[in-house]
């Protein structure tokens, strides 16, 4: 599995999975009214369906490159049961989402049944991290710990993000969930860095100068990585000042989370280029 629908699916999972995942940790849940979690829900729900289309058309296209006289083993990977068993973790996990946020409706965020339900979702999308390792070929631990750690990173920026627009609708709500959130971002920075530091000891993919003359530089994504990395680092201070303010702060933390994300997602591109190889 390689080329642009594999990377790109690999980023959205880490940002559906680590969002979901940070929801459950940070406790926000027990303080927010159910219209933060059908927020939430439903934008990582969305996500979630949108990793298995890309999902689909890599290992549709791992398939077609699977006759090569040498094919790579992460196509090999992808193109066999390795690939079958992504597509299903995938679609489990985002139906487990959606029916988690159809019972938020009928029922409520606070409900036994719906918390189960969004409980076992977070689980499922952990555990298609492993399968996403498993369908490039190699060094399956490694991508695990790749994958969790790009998870923490992206979800934490996500997951402050939409928090950041809840305290428009809900403006008593105590600050202290955007602090969390911004330490959650900080830790989240931390991981990311991890991440790239084990993306650095995968083989880069062949490339090229058609595809792009800087891509064939040694070392380019991880650096390009390193950079946005920089950015989002830079960010963290400021939006853990902000959400130490509170009030109308916490709008001028929501527009720092804006960046943060696209950052972070963009260092996340970066450093996934050389998952797939």
């Amino acid at each position: 599995m390689t080329g642009a629908f594999g990377t790109l699916m690999v980023v959205l999972l880490q940002a559906a999975v680590g969002g979901a995942v940070w929801l459950w940790v940070t406790g926000v849940r027990h303080a927010a009214r159910g219209g933060f979690i059908l927020l939430s829900g439903v934008s990582l729900a969305v996500i979630a369906w949108v990793t298995w289309v890309l999902a689909r058309a890599a290992i549709a296209d791992a398939e077609a490159a699977a006759g090569q006289a040498s094919p790579d083993p992460s196509v090999t990977a992808a193109a066999g049961a390795a690939g079958q068993r992504l597509l299903w973790a995938l679609l489990v996990f985002a139906v487990l989402l959606t029916l988690w946020q159809v019972l938020v409706g009928v029922f409520d965020d606070r409900h036994r049944l719906t918390q189960a339900l969004g409980v076992a979702g977070a689980l499922a999308g952990l555990a298609s991290l492993g399968f996403a390792a498993a369908a490039r070929g190699t060094a399956v631990l490694l991508g695990v710990l790749e994958l969790v750690a790009g998870s923490t990173f992206v979800g934490a920026a996500l997951y402050g993000l939409l928090l950041g627009h809840w305290y428009l609708f809900q403006r008593r709500l105590d600050p202290i969930h955007m602090l969390h959130g911004a330490k959650a971002y900080a830790a989240g920075v931390v991981a990311g860095l991890a991440g790239l530091g084990l993306s650095s000891l995968n083989p880069p993919p062949e490339i090229t100068t058609a595809a792009s003359p800087l891509l064939t530089i040694p070392g380019f994504s991880v650096w390009l990585g390193a950079g946005l990395l920089g950015i989002c680092a830079l960010i963290a201070p400021f939006v853990w000042k902000l959400a130490t303010e509170g009030g109308r702060s916490i709008q001028a933390a929501t527009g720092y989370f804006y960046l943060a994300l696209i950052m972070s997602l963009s260092a996340e591109l970066a450093s996934k280029f050389r998952f797939f190889h």
